[in-house]
């Protein structure tokens, strides 16, 4: 008799859950998109199966701009970089007319990491298209998408992938090996601080003003992949993403850097510091998120993300996530690093999607994580969170 009555008080409350579900709908959710104006793809498909460029992602996002102009806007940043390309932000608004807690999500400051912009550009495209990701991961955030902060360097490494391999160190000193050569790992973009010098590029994400240099007590020289610039905000990269960022201000509450680990079987959610093994003073949430999302994000072969504060691994000054964090106050911040090889077969459709398709677990699985952690639009039965 006790059973029953518990099956029928049990039957009781998902009904009324539903009513409620039914009656108060998740906010927005009528201006929001939720109902999808046509479908684009279909469940699992790599949407863009060669290699994003910059003219590919222009392209790309004007196009969505201008099919769903109420809830798109795409910004160029400024200033351009040193070939010219302006660095392209990518703004989705389920509901023009409210503001909604922000997220950020940039990729491809590294230019080794060629399938970030694909991640990025895919996941809008489910945000935008696919009624699975409207509810919850659009009605109820803004999101702010870059998906290639570094074109010139991306750009640079596509055009040269099929010379042969030679030392980085020694194809930055050999002007003449040049030519049909290229480094086995290129990081930086490819600015020059003078006509005169032989060595190219800057480390972007060494160039923020957030605890500059403090990891080493010499500079890198100009052909390090590790070189920071001659100063904080030395390169035009750093700056358009410095001006926008601090326009977005207090709107941004949860960022997520897209990066690469270019170790198999080293894959990680990290978090700040990067400069310092001083913790931060939320790192106990910061580690319960990243852990969250590494459960939700489980890799193909069954591994989990190695979770922890970026220091653990090697100290880095100057990176974009601790400037967020320390300088815009953004609370939040997570670095995501899948395994990316380096200059990957440029035609192997299967090694592009296994990256798309972890990044963007990986990210949304940290948006869970966060919704979680703050019991944000779930009902709780018996002990185990309902999202709505």
């Amino acid at each position: 008799m006790l059973i029953q009555i518990k099956v029928y008080m049990i039957a009781v409350i998902y009904i009324f859950g539903a009513l409620y579900m039914i009656l108060f709908p998740p906010r927005n959710y009528a201006k929001s998109g939720s109902i999808m104006k046509r479908v684009k793809r279909m469940e699992g498909k790599l949407q863009y199966t060669q290699y994003v460029d910059q003219k590919l992602l222009t392209s790309v996002t004007e196009n969505m701009s201008k099919e769903d102009s109420e809830i798109v806007r795409v910004v160029h940043l400024t200033p351009r970089t040193a070939e010219n390309n302006s660095i392209v932000a990518l703004e989705l608004h389920s509901d023009p007319n409210s503001m909604k807690p922000g997220i950020l999500v940039i990729g491809a400051l590294n230019a080794m990491t060629w399938g970030a912009p694909n991640a990025i550009l895919d996941l809008a495209e489910k945000l935008l298209y696919d009624s699975n990701y409207q509810t919850p991961f659009f009605n109820d955030y803004d999101w702010y998408l870059i998906p290639l902060a570094n074109p010139d360097g991306l750009n640079f490494t596509q055009i040269i992938r099929l010379r042969q391999p030679l030392s980085t160190s020694e194809w930055s000193r050999n002007m003449t090996a040049r030519s049909r050569t290229r480094p086995k790992e290129w990081y930086k973009n490819i600015d020059r601080e003078s006509d005169q010098d032989i060595c190219f590029g800057t480390n972007i994400n060494r160039n923020f003003a957030y605890h500059w240099q403090d990891d080493v007590f010499k500079t890198p020289d100009r052909c390090s992949q590790y070189y920071p610039g001659t100063k904080p905000f030395s390169t035009m990269e750093a700056q358009a993403i410095r001006a926008y960022i601090h326009k977005l201000g207090d709107s941004i509450h949860l960022a997520i850097y897209l990066h690469a680990s270019f170790i198999p079987k080293k894959e990680c959610i990290l978090y700040p510091w990067r400069y310092s093994t001083r913790q931060p003073s939320n790192y106990r949430t910061l580690q319960a998120i990243g852990e969250y999302a590494a459960r939700q994000a489980r890799l193909p072969d069954g591994r989990l993300y190695e979770v922890h504060q970026a220091s653990a691994d090697e100290k880095v000054a100057g990176s974009f996530i601790d400037y967020i964090s320390g300088v815009v106050g953004t609370e939040l911040v997570f670095l995501v690093k899948p395994y990316h090889q380096l200059f990957p077969n440029y035609t192997d459709t299967a090694i592009l999607e296994t990256y798309v398709n972890k990044g963007i677990s990986t990210i949304l699985s940290i948006v869970r994580g966060w919704r979680s952690s703050t019991k944000q639009n779930t009902l709780s039965f018996f002990g185990k969170d309902i999202e709505f």
